[in-house]
């Protein structure tokens, strides 16, 4: 019992502290960072509403968003907005950019590119600094396109505001087509 003391027992603290340094017991592996759940691919957006899904009130985003299913409100979104085919939005949406498939009823004001794709249905006005309308796509409504647009007030897009003289409102998505196709 009192004979028996082991080799590291017998040893002086500063011949432990080299020991330890030389020899350091097993010790736990430090745990990898966690993963920031805000990184994302870019191809992909940060936000997704799948289709199935319905949203009743306002969508307000600083990243990507794609929807799928169905938005009963406003959206905003300071970056790029992609609604798929199967998309229905009942609001009006403001976004930096957008490429919009879906059914839409309500105002579209893009500061950038709007581009309407050939299986989306907008009941609304459009406002925007630069359009790309694909064949097959419908819109009913007022169309201000170009750099005046992107001027215009969130508060305009449902007033007042008239169509420009002698255009019709499809005349206006048409001449922007056609100008979009030249270059």
């Amino acid at each position: 019992m009192f004979g028996n003391k082991s080799k590291k027992d017998s040893q002086i603290p500063s011949q432990r502290k080299q020991n330890a340094a030389v020899h350091p017991q097993s010790e736990a592996k430090p745990t990898p960072p966690p993963v920031n759940e805000t990184e994302h691919d870019d191809d992909e957006p940060a936000n997704y509403i799948s289709a199935g899904t319905v949203i009743e009130g306002n969508i307000v985003s600083s990243e990507d968003l794609q929807i799928d299913g169905t938005v009963k409100g406003d959206i905003q979104t300071s970056s790029k907005l992609i609604l798929g085919e199967d998309s229905i939005i009942e609001g009006n949406i403001m976004a930096e950019e957008a490429e919009v498939s879906g059914r839409i009823t309500g105002t579209v004001q893009a500061k950038g590119l709007l581009a309407i794709m050939k299986t989306c249905v907008i009941d609304g006005d459009i406002v925007t600094k630069s359009l790309n309308v694909e064949s097959g796509s419908s819109f009913n409504g007022r169309c201000k396109v170009g750099a005046s647009a992107e001027r215009r007030s969130s508060s305009e897009i449902g007033g007042t505001t008239s169509t420009p003289k002698n255009v019709s409102p499809a005349t206006a998505v048409l001449t922007s087509h056609s100008a979009a196709a030249k270059s």
